[in-house]
């Protein structure tokens, strides 16, 4: 009995409550504005070399980009408050991964679409997927089709197709959330 948490046969209670904080331990939003603010730059240094202004549908999808991410930190931000009173996130964490995961993916998406044909998922010489492989060299300077970021664009968009997946499935977490707060 001293070792029980909650009440016997509450453990799912429990075990749901210890759930929130997998769902919800990551703030999404700062790195979500960094790798926006990293684009941004790196698509002015295109333009500044280049001469070829950003196409203004990418514009403005980036322009709504930056909005949403605005619109998760709000949320971030109002279940950090709710939990330094000791309140509980309840479906906020369910929703703040769905929202979470789903701009990390949107992000990659952005970058892919602003690095071009130059972006090609396999460029072993300006990354190393999986780790370093015995026999093969590391990465090279300056061996990339375009810039390095345009040829990481790529490789960073295959790997957050699983962002969707983990913690829980994003259906799983819509689930949570339609049974928690809609009662169906």
């Amino acid at each position: 009995m001293s070792n029980v948490l909650g009440s016997i046969d509450d453990g799912w209670t429990v075990a749901k409550y210890l759930l929130e904080f997998e769902r919800g331990g990551t703030a999404y939003a700062p790195e979500l504005r960094a790798h926006l603010d990293a684009l941004l730059e790196n698509l002015a240094v295109l333009r500044e070399r280049d001469g070829n202004p950003v196409n203004p549908l990418l514009s403005a999808r980036i322009a709504d980009f930056a909005i949403q991410i605005e619109v998760l930190d709000a949320l971030e931000m109002e279940i950090l408050s709710a939990l330094s009173v000791g309140h509980s996130t309840g479906t906020d964490a369910s929703m703040m991964k769905i929202l979470g995961t789903e701009l990390q993916q949107r992000m990659t998406e952005l970058a892919l679409e602003a690095a071009g044909p130059v972006a090609r998922a396999w460029q072993p010489g300006v990354s190393m997927p999986g780790g370093p492989m015995l026999g093969y060299p590391g990465p090279v300077e300056d061996y990339a089709s375009g810039e390095p970021w345009q040829a990481i664009a790529p490789i960073r968009y295959i790997n957050e197709r699983a962002g969707t997946i983990y913690a829980g499935t994003n259906e799983i977490q819509r689930g949570i959330i339609a049974k928690a707060e809609l009662g169906l």
